[in-house]
């Protein structure tokens, strides 16, 4: 079977196209994976939109000037010239929107493997491990739909937290209804109790039903409302629209109230940057922060705090989010150029599964 990729121009990234290769020849010390399936979320879109100045285009290099996006699954070992990884082994982690993928396992153990391929050895550590996964684990079609932004969302809280939340009495999350928003909204509500902050959320009037109806937030404001019903009280912002007037509005009618921004996402890429304007805004860098979180816990540890709450927040997603599967070329594409124009569902969480 040939390998097939989705590439995007990545100067132009409503121009893409299939490529159509050789499948993958192993050298000693290589394994071959076979891609299952893998989510395709707004977080995508963010890779793409970024992937020149964070670098996620180095992840899986082809043919310039083309590039091809990360995204999260799962795969399975077909071929193996590594003693240490056997044919039949599964994994998650993260992929080329491809068929096949090439890797240099290493740093082996029970859980899972790092892939040292040269080109990845310099990349981000947390975006290059695999680890081992049984079949058919519960919710296993959430879990690359939810668990990457998820984590972020983990890690955003902490960083929150480990900040004091910057003295703040109330946290704004924008795009409301995204899953790495969601993600951080659970972690507010769960903890509310200690952390005696209202969760606010703001989001598009067409979401705010939907917002509402997950239950984590305290109030739901949408855009056009923002400056006729937040609260003027002390207050940090998480900023996962990437709106940079937004920001300046919310800025503006807070002032001194308004203690710190913490920019993570790009739901709404077109809107462009102008943050600069902004000096309280900070860009959160997740695989940054991880590394602190492993130093303080470690590995185990905190993989296990974040699988625990995924297992709990599955079971709560699952009451207001579907599946929709995308099995052919033609609506792989469509889905991505619909992603690319802000047009989601956050009802409906999409995983591909391309029909051989």
């Amino acid at each position: 079977m040939s390998n097939t990729s989705f590439l995007v121009h990545k100067n132009n990234l409503f121009e893409t196209s299939f490529s159509e290769t050789e499948k993958p020849e192993l050298d000693k010390g290589e394994a071959l994976l076979k891609i299952e399936k893998y989510a395709f979320t707004s977080n995508n879109i963010t890779y793409a939109v970024v992937g020149h100045q964070v670098g996620y285009w180095n992840f899986f290099p082809a043919t310039e000037p083309n590039g091809i996006v990360p995204v999260w699954g799962f795969a399975k070992v077909v071929e193996s010239n590594e003693d240490s990884v056997k044919i039949g082994e599964r994994v998650y982690g993260y992929f080329p929107m491809s068929t096949y993928l090439k890797v240099k396992p290493a740093k082996q153990s029970i859980r899972g493997f790092v892939d040292n391929s040269e080109h990845r050895q310099a990349l981000p550590p947390i975006y290059n491990y695999l680890s081992y996964v049984q079949s058919n684990i519960p919710g296993e079609d959430f879990m690359p739909i939810i668990q990457p932004l998820f984590t972020t969302g983990f890690l955003s809280y902490h960083f929150l937290k480990q900040s004091n939340f910057f003295d703040a009495k109330q946290v704004i999350l924008t795009s409301a209804s995204s899953k790495t928003a969601l993600g951080l909204a659970y972690f507010l509500n769960q903890n509310q109790a200690d952390d005696g902050l209202q969760i606010i959320g703001l989001t598009s009037q067409r979401n705010i039903d939907f917002v509402k109806g997950t239950g984590f937030y305290d109030s739901v404001i949408s855009y056009e409302d923002v400056t006729k019903e937040l609260s003027k009280s002390p207050a940090v912002m998480v900023d996962f629209v990437g709106n940079a007037e937004l920001a300046k509005t919310i800025d503006g009618y807070l002032v001194d109230d308004l203690k710190f921004i913490s920019r993570i996402g790009l739901t709404n890429w077109k809107s462009g940057d102008g943050f600069n304007d902004i000096p309280k805004a900070k860009f959160f860098f997740a695989p940054d922060f991880i590394k602190k979180i492993y130093e303080k816990w470690g590995v185990g540890k905190t993989t296990e705090m974040v699988q625990t709450a995924l297992s709990d927040f599955i079971k709560i997603a699952s009451n207001w989010m579907k599946i929709e599967y995308i099995e052919t070329n033609e609506n792989l594409s469509n889905l991505y150029k619909k992603m690319l124009k802000g047009d989601v569902n956050p009802s409906i969480g999409y995983l591909v599964k391309l029909k051989e």
